[in-house]
Formats: structure tokens, C-alpha cells, sequence
């Protein structure tokens, strides 16, 4: 099963917003099509969808944009998928009202047992939140070129896309490995 662009789409405006959600801010679409790399109106119509659906709020004005409805932990992306997904027929059995040319289809299981995989698959979906769809806020926040919040004490720091450590590994170590790497082969060259 494959989601469309749609929903993939829809997730990303739901994480983005759940990472402004820490801070409390609201982001324009023009700031999240930029950040994706994905067009303003394929956003727009999600935007709108999403707020009919009380995912999130819209602020209008000059310091508008949008903003979830509550927090990531309370928002389950089965409840995400259902709504941004039209169609969950795997194959055309499937489909409700549909004409359906399969001679053998008053006996088969298979749509039965196509069915129960669907639900399944959405069963994992609803155990999920949005708070649980990214593994590393701070490394999301990176990657997007976002504001990162201040540490207590700090002042802000404009997020850079060049400097994410190596996943599970201290950034000092990841730093370090290349310097180390060099003095090794320069200890070896001279062992020779």
C-alpha cells in the first residue's frame, strides 16, 4: 500500500507545525513550502483541510500562519491518514459500488484477507501520534532550517544544515573521527 503525495504532504505540515509548537509560534505557508521545497498551493489546500478538520488553527494578520489545534501527543496519525486518504481500496474488489469483472469473487479470501492488513496497517497508525513521528526534534529543526528554541541562558541560534552529528553519536566524537583518521595515516606513513 502506498500513500499518496497528498497525505505525505499533510504529514509534513503536521510535523512542521509540531516542531513550532514547543515555542508556542505559528509558520506561514510560505515559510514551510520553502522549508520542504514543495508548492505553496499543494499547501494551501492542505492547510485549509487540515483546519476544517480541527488539526489546526489559522491567525490571520501580518504575524498569521498556522498552528496546531493541540498538542502533538493528542493528534494520531491514523486519524491524519484517514482524513488526508480517499481511497484504502488495495485492489479493485475492494472498491464500494465499483463494477467488479472477477469471476471467482463470491469465493475468494483474499479480499478478506486484504481487508484485515488495511486494517492493521491503520491500527499501527492510530498507536501513533505526531509526537512520536520524529525521532529527533532538534535534528528535524536542523534539517527544515528552522529557529531553534534558546537553551536557558542563551540567546537564539539560526539553525545550520552542515552541522548535524552522526545519529547516536556526541558531536565532538563525529568531529574528532576525521582529524583522528589523518593522524593515523601519517603515524603509518612514517612507520614505513
Amino acid at each position: 500500500m502506498r500513500l499518496t503525495v497528498y497525505t505525505d504532504y499533510t504529514l509534513r505540515v503536521l510535523i512542521y507545525l509540531a516542531l513550532k509548537h514547543r515555542e508556542g509560534s505559528v509558520a506561514t505557508i510560505d515559510e514551510m513550502a520553502r522549508a520542504y521545497g514543495i508548492s505553496r498551493n499543494h499547501l494551501m489546500k492542505i492547510v485549509h483541510e487540515l483546519g476544517q478538520h480541527g488539526f489546526i488553527e489559522t491567525v490571520r494578520g501580518r504575524a498569521g500562519g498556522a498552528r496546531l489545534a493541540r498538542a502533538p501527543s493528542q493528534i494520531s496519525i491514523g486519524d491524519v491518514v484517514r482524513m488526508a486518504e480517499k481511497d484504502f481500496s488495495v485492489v479493485q474488489c475492494h472498491e464500494r459500488g465499483g463494477a467488479h469483472d472477477c469471476a471467482i469473487l463470491a469465493t475468494c479470501n483474499l479480499k478478506r484477507g486484504l481487508q484485515r492488513a488495511v486494517e492493521a496497517f491503520m491500527r499501527e497508525l492510530d498507536r501513533m501520534t505526531l509526537a512520536d513521528a520524529v525521532d529527533s526534534t532538534a535534528a528535524a529543526a536542523q534539517l527544515l532550517g528552522m529557529e531553534l528554541p534558546p537553551a536557558r541562558g542563551a540567546s537564539p541560534v539560526r539553525a545550520s544544515r552542515k552541522t548535524i552529528p552522526i545519529v547516536g553519536q556526541p558531536a565532538a566524537d563525529a568531529a574528532a573521527r576525521p582529524r583522528a583518521a589523518s593522524r593515523s595515516a601519517a603515524s603509518r606513513s612514517r612507520n614505513r
